[in-house]
């Protein structure tokens, strides 16, 4: 996976979680917000991530934020970097 793309889906990780704390989430979802971003993390430092662990967590992530309009950017955002890595999407479905 390349550096940009690498970037690309950090810069929407973090976009995610700026809009889980605009959309005023309680504390319990915000615990379940970053017990996603972990092991997204830990796989985009790895030399080589896994893809099959970053498909899972990030479609996990725009499930958890998608029913919030004001977050509607953020998954956006995420959807682009996973077909940017060539990752498939379903959170929408």
């Amino acid at each position: 996976m390349e550096r940009t793309t690498i970037a690309t889906i950090r810069r929407a990780v973090q976009e995610a979680q700026q809009a889980a704390l605009a959309a005023n989430f309680d504390g319990c979802d915000l615990e379940d917000i970053d017990q996603i971003v972990e092991p997204v993390e830990r796989e985009l430092q790895k030399a080589q991530p896994n893809e099959q662990t970053l498909t899972t967590y990030l479609n996990s992530l725009a499930r958890s934020l998608r029913a919030y309009s004001r977050a509607r950017p953020a998954c956006l955002s995420l959807d682009a970097a996973m077909r940017e890595a060539g990752l498939p999407t379903d959170w929408e479905h």
